[in-house]
């Protein structure tokens, strides 16, 4: 895929063409990306450089933003480990890339990339957001091998200087939502040719879509709700700390944390709340905007602090921006959120209840729970800013993965990065 095709590829996928080849010897495997067309556009720039790009197709669901040639794996998941080790070896690929490390079938290429000495090209969404998408060359979250030691980081920050300038690219729900819904339809009419294939998802897309349809058609309803709690907690003038919940299915509870779920993870903070938190402080509970709505949450979050003894100190709200009410709030409490961003950036006391790069002394608290309503302390500003530049430099692409002028940008970058990313001096296997 050379020469006047790929070039008009290029020019319509809004990726400007790049005419020096010093990707050249290089072999780039392929496998699992965003539902997004940045995977493709990504590919065709690693090509234009010089790289020998292979792709592997899962699932039908790749079919829709990979137009061009692929490799099919129809084979069963226990063969994977084998199959992936042979291509990888008889092609001698250089470079692996895909996005999140916890997908079972990534999680096993990684292992064998990484004994071959292969360059791992890690993606997943923003630490930083928006604006930003992740590239990590050896594990993403806490997988990653981002510094934790505070002094490193304020020495490395300052040997950085000032950070780039941010270019604004704000992703399109509507059309997120579109290309989510194309690229599972297809995987579910595709699913014959693929009858091995095991998804890394815990719900089941129809019954996603059915309760984002409740959704849609209760939103006046919730907002007109929301707007009443967050008014009362307003006038009300009482302290209040924050939960932001996070996604049950999501890899950052069922792999970086010590949780079943995000049920759990409230469990602890109600029966620490009510048990150690001052009697005159509420807790507002927000719903995380991308939880589908299959379950009752607000009856269950609501029967939840009844339960600890505090229903009428809860606030509980389902949308708007928690940044606001974050910058106000005596805590922020996490289990490995991003959310946490925003307290940091505000001042405000952080707990962290998983495993996270941000889980620093002089960043979270390091105390116990039961101890964090009462002792918990503001982040260092330095330290928050020497760990947001380190953070930029190593991991961080300006861009988006849903919109034409983000994907554009992140391709521009991540294929920078890839390319300047050196061979690993030794090849090494990480449980």
């Amino acid at each position: 895929m050379r020469g006047p095709q790929q070039a008009h590829r290029l020019k319509a996928s809004g990726i400007p063409p790049v005419h020096d080849t010093d990707a050249r010897g290089r072999v780039v495997l392929m496998l699992q990306g965003a539902a997004s067309q940045f995977h493709w556009g990504l590919g065709l720039a690693l090509q234009a450089r010089g790289a020998r790009v292979i792709k592997v197709h899962l699932c039908a669901g790749e079919w829709v933003f990979w137009p061009g040639k692929a490799i099919s794996y129809r084979g069963r998941r226990e063969r994977w480990p084998h199959y992936v080790d042979d291509l990888m070896r008889t092609n001698g690929v250089t470079d692996l890339v895909l996005f999140g490390d916890c997908r079972d079938y990534h999680a096993q290429a990684i292992l064998k990339a990484r004994a071959l000495g292969v360059r791992l090209h890690l993606f997943e969404e923003g630490y930083l957001r928006p604006h930003w998408i992740t590239l990590e060359h050896h594990g993403v979250n806490d997988h990653s091998d981002f510094p934790r030691d505070p002094q490193l980081l304020l020495d490395e920050a300052d040997r950085l200087g000032l950070p780039p300038k941010v270019h604004i690219y704000h992703d399109r729900f509507a059309l997120r939502a579109l290309w989510d819904v194309a690229w599972n339809a297809n995987r579910l009419v595709g699913a014959i040719a693929y009858p091995h294939y095991r998804h890394h998802a815990v719900l089941h897309p129809v019954a996603e879509y059915a309760g984002w349809l409740r959704q849609f058609a209760r939103q006046r309803k919730i907002a007109k709700r929301d707007e009443g709690e967050l008014n009362a907690l307003v006038e009300s003038g009482a302290p209040y700390f924050v939960l932001p919940l996070q996604l049950d299915g999501d890899f950052q509870i069922r792999v970086h944390s010590d949780f079943r779920d995000m049920t759990e993870a409230a469990e602890a903070v109600f029966a620490s709340f009510a048990r150690a938190a001052p009697r005159d402080c509420r807790l507002m509970v927000k719903r995380h905007p991308f939880d589908v709505p299959l379950t009752d949450r607000r009856g269950q979050i609501e029967a939840m602090a009844a339960r600890h003894g505090f229903a009428d100190r809860l606030t509980f709200v389902e949308s708007g921006d928690i940044v606001p009410f974050i910058s106000e709030s005596e805590g922020t409490l996490v289990v490995n959120s991003t959310s946490a961003t925003f307290a940091l950036s505000h001042g405000v006391p952080l707990m962290v209840l998983g495993r996270a790069t941000y889980k620093i002394p002089g960043l979270a608290f390091q105390g116990s729970l039961d101890e964090f309503w009462t002792m918990g302390e503001p982040p260092d500003p330095k330290l928050w800013w020497a760990y947001r530049r380190v953070l930029l430099e190593r991991t961080q692409i300006n861009g988006g993965f849903f919109s034409p002028e983000g994907i554009a940008a992140a391709v521009a970058g991540a294929s920078d990065r890839i390319i300047a990313t050196p061979a690993p001096a030794v090849a090494s296997v990480t449980p």
